[in-house]
Formats: structure tokens, C-alpha cells, sequence
């Protein structure tokens, strides 16, 4: 019996979390032949799915054991103390990764004429593998990507920095929490000036310091905040990567996981440099609405030379705004506002 049937159908108990700033969260764990599936707890929702050639055990012989999707250890991670989930999890990894020689030389001839084919016969044209790429890349790899185009951002530039006061963050993840989704990221960017608001892959979106100070309410940088999301949701960043990378990163990508460091050279700064794009007036409503906050606030923190988005957001109905609290008390607001101050 080998590794894979073995623990074809092992289940245990575990405990994920999404990211390093998200809760823990009770889980189911089953091993399938290649795969790792983590489901709640309660409802049985799939949460994630893993390949387990990639997975990393990010502390090895510690107890309990904590493992990733992959190296980043800012990604998703799994905690798990049950020694036969383990002991499985170890082996079966093993016996994927570790094949005979022979065995992985027919394979890996194999996939690289599988790839040789596609490339000569599906993907001729280089938006066409852009497409596609985009289109298989998992969303921790994505939210690698646009860390790594931030870094090289700041690396290249002298006095552009991510703000990065622990209590302005600390204010900053909550009101993250209160607007957008789990998935979701938000940095303050000091030193560019010009930017106001601009996203990368990953979900991440990127405030620039002079906005953040402009603006008289976290309820304005809400609108700012949700109009970056939409704008992704709409148009994939990391198409727009992948064109700018060009042909040879995008394969990189798609054959071996990984960009090319220079395929981020120039693009975040290329990025924040463009004009903000209005968001839809009817979507962005909505999802003030959902929130239970007006819009005004974001309306009224508008330049003179959006004045037509801010009249599309009066003409709104309010179906379902109702009262409540405030998305940060005013000392919480003044705090993220001085997130760029150390």
C-alpha cells in the first residue's frame, strides 16, 4: 500500500487562518492523492484548498505543527497538533515530491511537451496566455505579487515608504475589518505625491499619505477604499501586471510559479501615476447602503473635477442606510491619520 491510498481518506481537526491579521478558525483537514482540503467546522463550507507538493511546514520538529500553501509565511496557515494527521500529511508530501529518478524524468518530459503544445497551439498570442495565467493564479500567490510590486516600490525609490505606526495600523485594520472583506489589504504610502488611492493584485489598496490627511472622516476613506475593490473586481490587476512584465515573466509565471523580480520594475510607481477612476455611482452606493453609513461623507471629499460623480451619488436611493455607529470613534481616526508620523 503506498503513501497516497493509505491516507487516501484521513480527516482531523485543525485550526486556519486566512491571514496574519485574520482570527483563527476551527477546521475540518482531509487528505485526498494530491490535495488538502480545509472546511468549517460547522458548516462544512470548503475554506481553502491546498496542493500538497507546495504545502511548508514553517516550524519543523516544533509542536504543534504549522504549515502554508507554500514558503510565504504571510499567507494562509494551517496549525495542526493531531501526530496521525501529521505523520500523514509528511509522508504523503514525501512521496509526492520525492520520485524515482526515472519515473520524473518521463513525467517532467511529458509536462514540457504538454506545455510546448499549448504554448504553440493555444497561446500564440501573447494576451491570450496573459488571460490565462491570470486566470489560474490562486489568490495567496496574487496577494504575493502585489506585496512584491509594493516592495520593489519602495526599494527603488528613495523616501517612498509604507507607513507603518503600530497603533495607525491597528486603526487602519479595523476599519479594513468594518468595510471590506477578509480577503481584502490596505496600506498607507508616504513619499509619492499625487497618489490618492490605487490598487494592486491581491486585493490590496494603497492609500497615499496626503489623501489620508486631506480627508475629514474614516467614512470618506471608506468610498475610496470600496471604489479601489469595485475598480478591481471590474479589471483585473494582474492582467495589467502581466502585460506590463511582458511574454517571458507571464510564461515564468505560468510554468514555474514565480515572477522574475524584474517584472515589477517600474510597475507600482507606473500604476500610481495613472488617474483615479470614478467608480460606478449606483455600485458604490450599494455598498453604503449595506454598510449602513451615507455616502455623503465620501461625496463631499470629492475634488471640484469629480463634481459629476458626487451629483451620481446624491441622485442614489438610500435603501437600507440606516443609523449606527460611526466606522472609528474620532480618537482612532486621528490615530490612523498620524500612521505615517514615525
Amino acid at each position: 500500500m503506498t503513501a497516497l491510498t493509505k491516507y487516501q481518506r484521513l480527516e482531523g481537526p485543525g485550526l486556519w487562518r486566512a491571514g496574519p491579521d485574520e482570527q483563527r478558525r476551527d477546521v475540518v483537514v482531509a487528505l485526498g492523492n494530491a490535495s488538502l482540503v480545509i472546511s468549517d467546522v460547522r458548516s462544512g463550507a470548503v475554506l481553502s484548498h491546498w496542493s500538497l507538493p507546495a504545502v511548508h511546514r514553517l516550524n519543523p520538529s516544533r509542536q504543534p505543527a504549522i504549515f502554508a500553501p507554500g514558503p510565504d509565511a504571510q499567507a494562509e496557515t494551517l496549525e495542526l497538533d493531531d501526530e496521525t494527521l501529521i505523520d500523514a500529511l509528511e509522508t504523503i508530501r514525501a512521496a509526492l515530491v520525492h520520485r524515482t529518478p526515472l519515473r520524473h524524468l518521463r513525467r517532467g518530459l511529458g509536462a514540457l511537451a504538454a506545455v510546448v503544445a499549448a504554448a504553440l497551439t493555444v497561446f500564440w498570442l501573447p494576451g491570450a496566455l496573459v488571460t490565462h495565467t491570470a486566470g489560474i493564479v490562486p489568490s495567496a500567490k496574487r496577494a504575493q505579487v502585489g506585496r512584491e510590486a509594493l516592495e520593489a516600490l519602495t526599494a527603488t525609490r528613495p523616501g517612498v515608504r509604507v507607513c507603518a505606526d503600530p497603533a495607525g495600523r491597528q486603526a487602519l485594520a479595523t476599519l479594513r475589518s468594518r468595510v471590506l472583506g477578509a480577503s481584502d489589504r490596505v496600506a498607507v504610502v508616504d513619499g509619492l505625491p499625487g497618489l490618492e488611492a490605487a490598487h494592486l493584485p491581491g486585493r490590496l489598496v494603497v492609500i497615499g499619505r496626503g489623501l489620508l490627511e486631506r480627508l475629514d472622516s474614516p467614512e470618506a476613506l471608506a468610498g475610496y477604499m470600496l471604489g479601489q475593490i469595485l475598480a478591481a473586481d471590474a479589471q483585473d490587476p494582474l492582467r495589467d501586471l502581466l502585460h506590463h512584465a511582458g511574454t517571458r515573466a507571464t510564461f515564468a509565471l505560468l510554468t514555474t510559479g514565480n515572477l522574475p523580480v524584474e517584472a515589477f520594475s517600474d510597475y507600482a510607481a507606473l500604476r500610481f501615476s495613472r488617474p483615479m477612476e470614478a467608480p460606478d455611482a449606483a455600485q458604490l452606493a450599494a455598498r453604503f447602503n449595506a454598510l449602513g453609513v451615507p455616502v455623503s461623507a465620501f461625496a463631499l471629499s470629492l475634488p471640484a473635477d469629480a463634481a459629476p460623480l458626487a451629483q451620481a451619488l446624491a441622485d442614489q436611493p438610500v435603501s437600507g442606510a440606516r443609523a449606527t455607529a460611526r466606522l472609528l470613534g474620532d480618537g482612532e481616526w486621528i490615530t490612523l491619520q498620524g500612521i505615517c508620523q514615525h
